[in-house]
Order: structure tokens, then sequence, then C-alpha cells
């Protein structure tokens, strides 16, 4: 169970801050259920409701340590998924790595989808805008959650991520 100021990882909702563990005043809702009130890190003027004790299957977890982030960032240079060519199939892909907020499903996503986006430009061509869409949603996500764990702002971050797959 999270505490109230606790940080975790909410889906795709990303970071979010845990303000409160209250009842729901809302007909159809049981009086004595709990829920975490929580706010986005990113979206600061939302507000997010889940249900106490449903954690793992509202893929709600706590933020990374700073040891994990580093851990995890160690893991770029292999990091890559196995490229799909069917688009609807790489966007199914795409969609349980963020909404299950699997942060080296993340990384490894943003380090695909950044290669491809880079061999497309040499063809002269660009990148097709659902892998673009992904690609912005596991990058704020992601570096949302490192930069808080590894205490450092979100640009010196995205510096590092870029040295360190070759841009």
């Amino acid at each position: 169970m999270f505490e109230k100021g606790d940080l975790v990882t909410y889906g795709c909702k990303g970071v979010c801050e845990v303000k409160n563990i209250t009842t729901l005043n809302l007909e159809g809702i049981p009086k004595d259920r709990l829920y975490y009130e929580m706010q986005s890190m990113v979206n600061a003027g939302s507000r997010i409701f889940s249900p106490v004790g449903q954690e793992e299957k509202n893929a709600m977890r706590a933020v990374l340590t700073k040891e994990e982030a580093e851990e995890l960032l160690g893991q770029l240079p292999e990091c890559r998924l196995c490229w799909e060519k069917d688009e609807r199939r790489r966007e199914e892909t795409y969609r349980r790595i963020i909404n299950h907020s699997d942060a080296r499903g993340m990384l490894c996503m943003i380090r695909t989808i950044t290669d491809y986006g880079r061999e497309r430009v040499l063809e002269g061509r660009r990148m097709p805008a659902m892998d673009g869409r992904y690609l912005k949603a596991a990058e704020d996500n992601l570096y949302a959650e490192v930069s808080i764990a590894m205490e450092i702002p979100r640009s010196a971050l995205k510096e590092y991520m870029a040295a360190r797959m070759g841009e």
C-alpha cells in the first residue's frame, strides 16, 4: 500500500503523487472503499482515483530508485524491441508497454523508434505519425520517472540518452 506523498507511476498517466487516500462520495460506489487520489506530475491539473488494493491490476508501482534507474540506463546500448512490420501489431506492443508502465520496455521503445526514425530520414522519408506519438509518450513517462529518481533535469537526461544512442 502506498502512503500520502509517495511518488508512483500509474499506467499511461506516468508519474503521479499520492495526494490522499480517501473514499468517494459517488452513487454506486461503496462508501467504505478506499481510493488513492493522485495528481499527475506531467499534467498538474489532472486528478486520478484508483482503488487501494488493485495496484498491480492498474499498473501502479513505486517510482524507480536511483540505483534502479542507473541500472536501467546501463541497458540502453543493447536495448531494442523486435521490429514489427505490421503497424497494428506494433501499436499494440507500444500500447501495452505504455499502459503497463514498463520502464525497460519504454527504454527499448525509445531506442528502437529513434533508430527507425533515423533510418527513415536517411531514406528521405518521415517516421509514421503513430510511431512518433508513442515515442513522445514513452519519452515523457520514462524521462519524468528517471529524472526524479536520479534527481537531474529532464533536459539533461534527454541529452544523456541522445549521446548514449549515438545521435
